[in-house]
């Protein structure tokens, strides 16, 4: 068992050190820099990726951020700020009400979790799984419930489909009348927001206008893609037998193959899994698996390598390296040596 102190040196060493590390291997990639426009107009329509329209989250912050600013680019910039200030807060909620397991920060970090949220780093990855975190560590507190939820139903809709479900069959919170009077009532504005907005092109009409293509993506690398689902904590959830909990492996299952039908597959099932890691952190077995392996502070170099599956099935890990101009023209000047040496030869 951890105490406060503890929990709170971690996020602090995590801010410190592991955040500006992470940005040195995987860079920052403002994705969804086109939809900036909505910043002006939460109900517009975009001329391409429409299905971002879908969860509007974003959108509705940056307007009221844009409303003082007066600068859609610096609006969509602070609500990726914001973003991660609301994802961190959730975290260290959630740790510092629940000392008795392994931090949930520490399981994370041996997953593609970060690499996720820096490499689409304009996604509302982090209000979806901040909105979570929020709604179980305040379960019983109406108002931040509420916010909670329509956070986490304006992010990602089909996400917060897969939260509830999983939150009922691992039973990490008791769902009382609030939560559900609350998931109506923000469904029934979601509704209104898509009534009100043109007909778009949304996730399941790209999906299905490729499936060919989104299949094929799913078995074009199958292996290193099934790796890189859980990556570094696949070794104490085999060693831990977690898969005999028949509960566990419907869930998997069920995210691993809403993951196959998708292009960006490691981080949609990311995204879908994390009530998966939650209550692998509740599991005695596992923590005692997971403390006997990465109890070592150097075994927290290997979580820095992490990989993910993409559209195609292409497999990556960070930025390339090759799209700094300073080292793409040095290692130009060293290939032009190399060769001219070569030929001396």
């Amino acid at each position: 068992m951890i105490d406060k102190t503890q929990i709170k040196n971690l996020y602090l060493k995590s801010a410190i050190f592991f955040v500006p590390v992470f940005i040195i291997f995987y860079g920052v990639n403002p994705y969804g820099n086109n939809t900036i426009l909505l910043y002006n107009n939460p109900f517009g329509t975009l001329a391409t990726e429409q299905w971002l329209q879908e969860s509007p989250i974003q959108f509705f912050l940056g307007y009221f951020l844009n409303l003082f600013l007066g600068n859609e680019q610096s609006a969509f910039n602070l609500v990726i700020i914001i973003g991660f200030i609301f994802l961190y807060f959730s975290l260290y909620s959630y740790d510092s009400k629940n000392l008795e397991n392994v931090a949930i920060l520490k399981i994370l970090y041996f997953t593609p979790f970060f690499l996720i949220l820096f490499y689409w780093m304009g996604k509302p990855d982090t209000f979806t799984i901040g909105s979570l975190f929020l709604l179980i560590s305040y379960k019983d507190r109406i108002t931040t419930s509420y916010v909670a939820i329509f956070i986490m139903v304006f992010s990602h809709i089909y996400i917060t489909a897969i939260y509830i479900f999983t939150i009922i069959l691992f039973n990490l919170i008791t769902l009382r009348w609030h939560h559900y009077l609350s998931l109506l009532i923000n469904l029934f504005f979601y509704i209104l927001y898509r009534m009100e907005i043109n007909e778009i092109n949304g996730r399941f009409d790209i999906i299905f206008s490729d499936i060919e293509r989104a299949l094929y993506s799913s078995f074009t690398n199958l292996l290193s893609g099934i790796i890189s689902l859980f990556m570094w904590i696949w070794i104490p959830l085999l060693l831990s037998k977690s898969f005999k909990d028949k509960k566990f492996l419907l869930s998997f299952l069920l995210i691993m193959t809403i993951s196959f039908f998708t292009l960006d597959h490691t981080r949609v099932f990311i995204l879908g899994s994390v009530p998966l890691i939650i209550y692998l952190s509740k599991n005695k077995f596992f923590n005692e698996k997971f403390n006997l392996i990465f109890s070592s502070n150097w075994i927290y170099i290997i979580g820095l390598f992490q990989i993910q599956k993409r559209g195609d099935g292409n497999i990556i890990d960070g930025w390339s390296i090759l799209e700094l101009d300073v080292f793409k023209s040095s290692l130009d000047k060293f290939i032009y040596i190399l060769n001219y040496i070569l030929k001396i030869f």
